[in-house]
């Protein structure tokens, strides 16, 4: 691993929910003797349930889908982690694919090192905790989105879950195809509806930002 990519994936980690309180010698430790750069093409599978490895990866450049079967569960970008929800199931079964959107560079960490920031850093255990947390509330709230009643409650649901509560705005950079995918309606119902919460005022688009009112 190179410097440069040694001080991104450190300066992304103390960003993550995780790793935010972690000792940042300890965290540079760690990631010399666990950590390895991998770098994949646009549309390389990343993990699936044939390749996964105990591990957390972090995103250096580019962005990665995860989805399961045809149903797309996020989309991830530059200092976003995956993996971390299936860190520490005995079994190893990871549910999910992951497939790169773009050229894509991520740092892997190896569970070992995990192990070890866990053992040495108790606010890593505590935040780790917080975000398996959040993770199970952000899968119930997806559950919701898909038995939601109305196609308009399904978007609202989405927007509000991915914009920024600082501004509002909640910048979609996946085509309107796979949005649909992700609400499970079709692209005309979702045009329709983009259409209906405009003239109601909830939302307003500028391209592909959408700000959430």
């Amino acid at each position: 691993m190179t410097n440069s990519t040694l001080t991104s994936a450190l300066n992304f980690l103390k960003n993550t929910r995780i790793f935010k309180d972690a000792d940042e010698k300890l965290l540079t430790s760690v990631l010399n003797t666990y950590g390895k750069s991998v770098s994949y093409l646009k549309n390389d599978i990343v993990f699936s349930r044939k390749t996964y490895s105990p591990v957390i990866c972090i995103i250096i450049k580019g962005e990665a889908r995860v989805s399961k079967g045809e149903t797309v569960i996020s989309h991830l970008k530059d200092g976003e982690i995956f993996g971390a929800a299936f860190l520490y199931n005995q079994s190893y079964k990871f549910e999910n694919t992951v497939t790169a959107l773009t050229p894509l560079k991520i740092v892997i960490i190896e569970k070992g090192g995990v192990d070890q920031l866990i053992k040495c850093d108790s606010s890593i255990s505590f935040n780790y905790i917080s975000y398996l947390s959040e993770r199970i509330g952000f899968l119930n709230s997806k559950i919701e989105g898909y038995t939601k009643p109305s196609a308009e409650e399904k978007l609202m649901l989405y927007l509000q879950k991915n914009s920024d509560i600082n501004n509002g705005k909640c910048e979609i950079s996946v085509s309107m195809t796979e949005l649909s995918h992700v609400l499970q309606i079709s692209r005309a119902s979702l045009y329709r509806v983009i259409e209906i919460l405009e003239n109601q005022g909830k939302i307003c688009r500028d391209g592909k930002k959408i700000y959430v009112k």
